[in-house]
């Protein structure tokens, strides 16, 4: 016992036994946010009656409690449907994102669609986006964390964001013109980012838009925005939370 006592003592094994320490266990876990209850929103009687339909796109944090924090409404297709989606997502609840087997905060993206029973889910005024998920991403623009992690400056090349853009269905095929912002919350700047026309087929309801955004290395630390332009007009978007330290970075949502 005396041996190893002073053997433990020695520079070189203490030093190996501190970088042990640095090191995740092996199996330690990395996974996103996984929704453990799900809350439909109540439908406005006066929206129900005159069958408008329509999406509230909301952003804010699931907390390492796995509860939905911050969340406000980035943009709606009627302001009618705000108030109620905001209450269904604040009862949404998770077991937390981990990294390296411990939980961590991450961003939320949450699109509450309203859609009246039995209707045609493609029935919307005009295209909004119905589903948004952001991910740092490698050069390639592949996805190499999980949905909502933060962004690290310096590391992570690109975001890879997944976009569902729910339209108005139409008999024939069309293309949209689409335009992709970057806004930042600090100072208002706004990145514009053009995209090839997004093609959608004959009686299409929804499209998948895949977006990969190249990292800027002079975009401040904090909350961005996201933004999906359409024909000229905001199709909705999302949040995502860049730093160059993101471990011990304090996110703050803006508020609207």
């Amino acid at each position: 016992m005396r041996i190893r006592m002073r053997r433990l003592r020695t520079p070189g094994i203490a030093l190996a036994l501190g970088l042990l320490l640095l090191v995740p266990p092996v199996g330690a876990q990395t996974r996103g946010a996984v929704e453990t209850q799900h809350v439909d929103p109540v439908y406005p009687e006066g929206l129900l009656k005159t069958e408008q339909q329509g999406n509230a796109l909301i952003i804010g944090r699931i907390d390492t409690q796995g509860r939905v924090q911050d969340a406000l409404v980035v943009s709606t297709s009627n302001a009618g449907f705000s108030a109620p989606a905001l209450t269904a997502v604040r009862q949404w609840r998770f077991r937390p994102a981990m990294k390296d087997g411990k939980p961590i905060e991450i961003f939320l993206n949450a699109a509450v669609r309203f859609r009246i029973k039995n209707e045609n889910r493609g029935k919307i005024p005009e295209p909004i986006l119905g589903d948004l998920a952001i991910s740092p991403a490698d050069a390639s623009g592949k996805a190499t964390a999980p949905e909502g992690f933060p962004i690290q400056k310096g590391k992570d090349p690109n975001l890879r964001a997944e976009a569902l853009l729910d339209v108005p269905p139409s008999k024939e095929a069309r293309t949209l013109a689409a335009r992709l912002e970057i806004l930042s919350s600090k100072t208002g700047k706004v990145y514009p980012i053009f995209q090839p026309p997004i093609a959608v087929s004959a009686d299409a309801t929804e499209v998948k838009v895949p977006l990969v955004v190249k990292i800027d290395d002079a975009w401040e630390d904090g909350v961005w925005v996201l933004r999906l332009v359409i024909d000229g007009k905001n199709a909705g978007g999302g949040q995502f939370w860049l730093a160059r330290d993101p471990a011990h970075f304090q996110f703050v949502v803006p508020r609207s």
